[in-house]
Order: structure tokens, then sequence, then C-alpha cells
């Protein structure tokens, strides 16, 4: 008795085969996905306690009132120069320096800043 298989059984096998990869290949990029989504879940966190630490005042905002605040912050011009210094070769930014430790904004910032420069809230 032989064991050889026909080719119509020989194309059902690997058809099979096909199937168990592209479901292998899909429960991969799942696990991709949902590991991305937890990391991006804990930088986002881990983001928003430093922001709650630093000020605590912005607890009490409502979500409107935090991303006007978020807005005039971010959007000045030397938030964005900052920033950009920071993206361009990866620099990395400058370690936080506790209130009242630092004698100055250029201190904490690296770049000096005028008295139109800088904005109150």
């Amino acid at each position: 008795m032989t064991n050889r298989k026909t080719t119509t059984e020989k194309i059902q096998a690997e058809r099979e085969r096909k199937q168990q990869i592209d479901n292998e290949i899909k429960r991969l990029l799942q696990q991709e996905r949902a590991e991305e989504r937890k990391k991006r879940n804990h930088r986002i966190c881990k983001r928003g306690g430093l922001l709650e630490k630093l000020l605590p005042d912005t607890i009490a905002l409502t979500d409107e009132q935090f991303e006007q605040f978020l807005k005039k912050v971010m959007l000045n011009d030397q938030t964005r120069r900052t920033l950009e210094r920071y993206t361009a070769q990866g620099e990395k930014a400058p370690a936080y320096v506790p209130a009242g430790k630092a004698e100055t904004v250029s201190e904490i910032t690296g770049a000096e800043q005028t008295e139109s420069e800088v904005r109150t809230f």
C-alpha cells in the first residue's frame, strides 16, 4: 500500500497550510498592535501624571480650559524653538530643575529669553 497523495490532496494540504500561516500573521499583527497600544497608554499616563505633578493647579481645569492652556503654552515661539532643538538631532532635553533651584529661565531651557518672550497666564 502506498501513501502517495493525489494532486488534489496536495493542493488541499497546501491551502490548509497557507490558511494556518495567514492566521498566524493575523495573530502576530494583533499582538503587535496591542503592544503598541500599551506603550502609548503608558506614555500618555506617565506624561499626564508628570504634567499634573509639575502644575497641580491644572487638575481643577475643565478639559476645554486645559486644552486652551496647553495651546497657549505650547504654541509660543520659545516653546517651538526648544522643541525643534530637542527633536532636530535627537538631543536630550535638560533634566528637570525643581522650583527655586534654577536662577534663571535660561538655565532650564538653555536659551535666553527677552521680557517680551516670557508669557504669563
